[in-house]
């Protein structure tokens, strides 16, 4: 379906009307990075919604989006209640009737303060002391059947298109299911990445742990000038960590080599002699060797026949 539209190279919403008779218009649908965007944003939104509609509380019935994994995206549980079998199905019978219904998803431009006392009202402090540093007068907020939310990004018009989700009772959270911008037109079964799923939940309790959870904590530190004590903790952080990992190694022994894979830029470099120099606090000698060191001086460059 189509989700999200381009005029004159602008993105626009479908609910929008074209400025100019001769304007030239392009759709974007879930196969394209944008339009893909446009439906979890807003399968979220339906999903928040249905939880509060379910809780009966607008101000209990709150879970927060936390990250993506694998094709679901993971939520946790911020009000006063637990995830159980029979909540996941509420929640998704509620969310196929709103699809049903095709109710619109309204943005209306408010002012800041307005803004903070409908956010205050529905219990989304952090959205609250977001806009204490917004600059601008104004700001875009969505509506979707009373309930309010703002999104750093476009929404699709109603909720008849957001028909294709599932959710799942996950860990201590919900988990929200949607399509792949591969495959667009079917829902792939969930396959847990324990791994990568407990290191998510590390990162967020890292940023609990030195007070930076929401952006809004983050300009609040900036503004106390608590900055450097930000970056300091979170050095201090990853160092206990780097120790732990060497920790580890030591106790082991014998360990002839130990691999470290990321994708570009990701700082395997500095990991490695950040790691050695913990290693050597154990008595080993470590030797870093990068083998992704194989740039050359662009007249050094071989080229093929096709250059």
């Amino acid at each position: 379906p189509i989700l999200i539209a381009v005029e004159n190279g602008k993105i626009r919403e479908l609910a929008k009307e074209a400025k100019k008779d001769n304007a030239k218009i392009s759709f974007l649908t879930l196969k394209d990075k944008i339009g893909y965007s446009t439906y979890v944003r807003s399968a979220c939104f339906l999903l928040v919604k249905a939880v509060s509609d379910v809780i009966g509380d607008i101000k209990k019935g709150k879970i927060k989006v936390e990250f993506s994994l694998a094709q679901g995206y993971y939520c946790s549980v911020k009000g006063d209640f637990t995830i159980t079998e029979e909540l996941i199905e509420k929640v998704k019978l509620r969310m196929q009737e709103l699809v049903e219904q095709n109710i619109p998803i309204k943005k209306q431009a408010y002012n800041i303060d307005k803004a903070r006392e409908l956010f205050a009202m529905q219990g989304m402090e952090d959205k609250e002391e977001l806009f204490w540093y917004r600059r601008s007068s104004y700001v875009n907020v969505y509506c979707l059947d009373g309930y309010y939310d703002y999104n750093y990004g476009y929404m699709v018009p109603s909720t008849k298109y957001l028909k294709l989700f599932d959710v799942q009772a996950y860990k201590e959270g919900i988990l929200l299911i949607l399509p792949t911008q591969e495959k667009p037109n079917e829902l792939l079964p969930f396959v847990p990445r324990e791994k990568l799923f407990a290191t998510l939940m590390e990162a967020k309790k890292w940023a609990e742990d030195i007070g930076v959870v929401t952006v809004g904590d983050l300009n609040k530190a900036i503004c106390e000038q608590r900055l450097q004590d930000v970056i300091l903790m979170q050095e201090a952080l990853q160092e206990r960590k780097i120790a732990e990992i060497a920790s580890e190694i030591a106790k082991r022994g014998n360990v002839k080599f130990v691999m470290i894979a990321g994708p570009s830029s990701s700082g395997k470099t500095t990991l490695s002699h950040r790691l050695s120099t913990q290693l050597r606090t154990h008595g080993l000698k470590p030797h870093p060797i990068a083998v992704d060191d194989y740039f050359v001086n662009r007249e050094q460059t071989p080229r093929d026949e096709n250059g």
